[in-house]
């Protein structure tokens, strides 16, 4: 028996800060416009009439930019978006964002940080104002920094269990880099100073390392933006590639639940094995597609009929890097047979002609269903662009998924099927395996 607990990813959960909420965007048929400024900032518009518009500037400021010494910035660092700048006091972006109608958030992954406003078209003049002197110039005052310990404080007591599986994840398969945690230690709260997180944004928050998007506007709106901004003109050089190790790490937590994630080493985005492995994932099944629905999925026959159990396949994409595997919650009594059924299907994949066919059509309904919203879209088209310097629209990327052949996710699925298994668990593991015994 299975639940729709996993059907959202987990992969990409990020903490958040912002005011207000947006009305939904109208999305239609347009074509995407992008390019690379001079000073390497990459910018993308997708004019789709919408009345709302989206901005979203991203950077290369995630969690694998953090020095040893001081892991935990990026997280601070978005939890402070918003507060006092060289421009304007956390006060008055509050009450002007307030007044217009408009709505700020940041939020962040393992790679990179993303500043959005959305606004009506009326007011968007106003909204890029604020969100010009909110990104450039940060101060990130003593002060405030202690006034905002609570909020990191409620991010880490937040974390569902499953986000903390695949936290360890990532530490267990790669260490340092793309393995630091998105999330500050509790011992480290309080502890970053204003000046390493100047030092760090000033590294960081380059125009060499940042992309502008635009969603509901043209591009020459996204070019206006690009050289309005006042960020820092250094330079941090060469980012270190994060290499893939495996392993484990566990953190007993209690309960009656054991949420265990297990993984192989994926392939770096931007290249057609990525999609092959996302179709792959969303075949070997999300749960129940209906309400009450049942679950023929491959990972479901796998696990097989042990009461109550969540389970979904995942494929997460960085840079140079990335994972593909299956996020698995069960009872804890039940862990040791259904842990070891994953690891087997992952190790030995064989998936059907429909699952194949189901995965493709799951995958382009969630990212046409993204496109929707005009922010993941925002966020999605930046990142792209900061992987590969281009970046495809919604339609194009359906159409890629459609050309796929069961050949290329066979073969996809062979090569990662080679590397050793890494695995991150949490709550009650008393019977969950380790990773040798898999």
């Amino acid at each position: 028996m299975t639940s729709k607990t996993l059907a959202k990813p987990f992969i990409r959960h990020v903490t958040s800060r912002g005011y207000a909420q947006a009305v939904p965007a109208i999305n239609k048929e347009v074509k995407l416009q992008t390019s690379v400024l001079p000073n390497k900032t990459f910018v993308a518009a997708l004019d789709n009439g919408s009345p709302v518009t989206r901005v979203t500037i991203a950077f290369k400021a995630g969690s694998r930019y953090e020095p040893q010494t001081e892991l935990g910035l990026a997280h601070v660092l978005r939890s402070a978006a918003g507060l006092t700048t060289k421009n304007a006091s956390a006060y008055i972006i509050r009450r002007q964002l307030a007044q217009i109608g408009a709505s700020f958030t940041a939020s962040g992954d393992r790679e990179l940080i993303y500043y959005t406003v959305e606004a009506t078209q009326d007011k968007l003049q106003s909204a890029l104002d604020y969100l010009n002197k909110i990104v450039s110039n940060q101060e990130f005052r003593p002060w405030e920094l202690s006034d905002n310990v609570p909020r990191l404080k409620h991010d880490i007591a937040a974390l569902p269990p499953q986000v903390r599986a695949i936290d360890l994840l990532h530490k267990a398969a790669y260490r340092r880099g793309l393995g630091n945690s998105l999330f500050i230690a509790p011992k480290k709260i309080g502890n970053i100073s204003s000046e390493s997180l100047q030092h760090f944004a000033a590294n960081n928050l380059t125009p060499s390392r940042c992309a502008i998007t635009v969603i509901g506007d043209n591009q020459d709106k996204a070019n206006w933006i690009a050289q309005a901004l006042e960020l820092s003109s250094s330079n941090p050089g060469q980012d270190d590639p994060t290499t893939y190790y495996s392993g484990e790490l566990r953190k007993e937590m209690g309960g009656d639940l054991a949420h265990v994630a297990i993984a192989l080493q994926g392939v770096p985005a931007g290249i057609p094995q990525s999609l092959a492995l996302a179709v792959a994932a969303k075949a070997l099944g999300n749960g129940p597609v209906t309400k009450w629905g049942a679950n023929n999925s491959p990972l479901a026959k796998a696990v097989g009929n042990i009461g109550p159990f969540a389970a979904a396949g995942f494929n997460v994409s960085y840079s140079d890097n990335g994972l593909f595997g299956v996020i698995l919650s069960v009872p804890k009594d039940e862990a040791n047979a259904a842990v070891k059924s994953v690891a087997k299907l992952l190790k030995n994949p064989s998936l059907s002609a429909d699952a194949v066919k189901a995965g493709k059509n799951q995958l382009k309904h969630q990212i046409l269903s993204e496109a929707e919203e005009g922010t993941s879209l925002a966020e999605s088209l930046a990142a792209q662009g900061l992987y590969s310097g281009s970046a495809k629209s919604p339609l194009d990327l359906a159409k890629d998924i459609d050309q796929i052949s069961a050949n290329d996710i066979s073969q996809a699925l062979s090569n990662a099927a080679k590397n050793k298994i890494s695995m991150g668990a949490a709550g009650n593991l008393v019977f969950v395996p380790f990773v040798d015994e898999l």
